[in-house]
């Protein structure tokens, strides 16, 4: 009996010091079993540092703590709501290094902490526009506070950045002379210090057409050089299953053809895709032609809706020479233009009923026997139905649009079996 009466005083004991603990100590107690945020990363953006963690089961919300260089921890954001799990801090200055952690908490208390992690803020270089000349693209930017160096990248087109330079802290420009003619380009600067860097600063720009192969330096009247050529600037856009740009030399019998074409009715890979493509006339019979596709800058396709420049020349020997932006990408040869009086002229096509093209040409230039002219006059235009242009008899427009969407075909009729009623040709003197 006595054991029972000593039992019952400690229990008593027991249950009277569960209901005299402070009600702080009984909230650590409780707020213990709300885990510590496992932290994810910490990086600079465009306007400030971005801070994230992973998500803590029943926690309603999330205190956020930052400490600036070696000083303490100070409470930065107290966010109310459990799913939300990042914070971006905007009240960092550029070159300041910052350590960032966070607490989760709800009505119970809060989690602990974990070791916090740290970033040194760079901001966001400031360019201004790019300096294109004919030979070098030069990128400028302003200094960014606390930055170590800067790095250069560039991509072309739609490619990858690859790393051009990385310059001092002392540099605020760069120089890039290993560009292509006539290229997109994007640049991409990014401030660093040590391991950390800056979101990049971009600007774009597309390189001027270059100096290589132009009519002045090819053409002459010695066996091998450009006795009759057209060069011109070269626009094509369009709709429906074919149309083309070109330049053309030759006679009513033979002639050889350089320019843009898109068509869905190309052999493969070519279906569906825009080509340079040249078409040799041997003759006006059937079996008289021969198509060629020649590749630029490492692909198989043009493109529409961008201009480049083309050129075209023909020898004493009929040897054909065709060039891009001032590059040649190929030959063919038509014995049937050798020794013979030629004609130049540019023609737009459509390939049936329905489809349209516009064919914009400008800065034409021509040689006839080996005889420059920088201001050819038209001497005939002739246009197929639907068809139109600008350009008139006796007239040196500089720019000459092709334009129009093609009718009076019957549906068995395309540009292979009724060329001359899909184009529009014009002729110089």
């Amino acid at each position: 009996m006595k054991y029972l009466k000593n039992l019952c005083k400690i229990l008593l004991f027991c249950m009277t010091l569960v209901l005299t603990v402070p009600a702080g100590m009984q909230t650590a107690e409780a707020a213990s079993s709300l885990a510590k945020p496992v932290l994810s990363k910490v990086v600079n953006k465009k306007t400030g540092v971005k801070f994230t963690w992973k998500k803590v089961s029943k926690a309603t919300g999330y205190i956020v703590y930052r400490k600036t260089g070696s000083g303490s921890y100070e409470e930065l954001a107290t966010i109310e709501s459990g799913s939300t799990v990042s914070y971006t801090d905007t009240s960092v200055e550029s070159g300041e290094t910052y350590t960032y952690t966070v607490r989760a908490y709800n009505s119970d208390g809060k989690s602990g902490r974990r070791t916090g992690l740290t970033i040194t803020y760079l901001a966001k270089p400031t360019l201004s526009k790019l300096t294109v000349a004919d030979d070098s693209v030069t990128v400028k930017w302003k200094a960014v506070s606390g930055a170590g160096k800067y790095k250069v990248y560039r991509k072309s087109g739609s490619g990858s950045y690859k790393l051009l330079k990385t310059l001092s802290k002392s540099k605020k420009s760069y120089t890039d002379t290993s560009i292509s003619p006539s290229t997109k380009y994007t640049y991409k600067v990014v401030a660093v210090k040590g391991s950390y860097t800056s979101v990049g600063a971009t600007k774009k720009c597309t390189t001027s057409i270059g100096s290589g192969v132009t009519l002045s330096s090819v053409a002459g009247t010695s066996s091998t050089a450009a006795y009759y050529a057209i060069e011109s600037d070269i626009t094509l856009s369009g709709t429906g299953g074919g149309y083309h740009a070109k330049l053309v030399i030759g006679t009513g019998a033979a002639a050889v053809s350089f320019g843009i074409q898109f068509d869905n009715y190309a052999v493969s890979p070519y279906t569906g895709h825009a080509a340079f493509l040249v078409e040799n006339v041997m003759s006006n019979a059937a079996g008289g032609q021969t198509y060629t596709r020649f590749d630029y800058d490492s692909s198989k396709y043009a493109s529409t809706d961008t201009t480049y420049h083309l050129m075209i020349t023909v020898s004493q020997k009929g040897v054909v020479n065709v060039y891009v932006n001032y590059e040649k990408v190929g030959s063919v040869t038509n014995t049937n233009l050798a020794n013979q009086t030629l004609y130049c002229w540019i023609e737009g096509s459509a390939r049936k009923n329905g489809d349209s093209v516009k064919a914009v040409f400008s800065n034409i230039q021509i040689a006839q026997q080996g005889v420059i002219n920088e201001a050819p006059t038209v001497s005939y235009v002739r246009k197929a139905t639907g068809i139109s242009t600008n350009a008139a008899v006796n007239a040196s427009p500089s720019t000459i649009t092709i334009k129009g969407t093609l009718s009076g075909l019957t549906s068995s009729q395309d540009w292979d079996s009724a060329y001359d009623s899909c184009s529009g040709y014009v002729r110089f003197y």
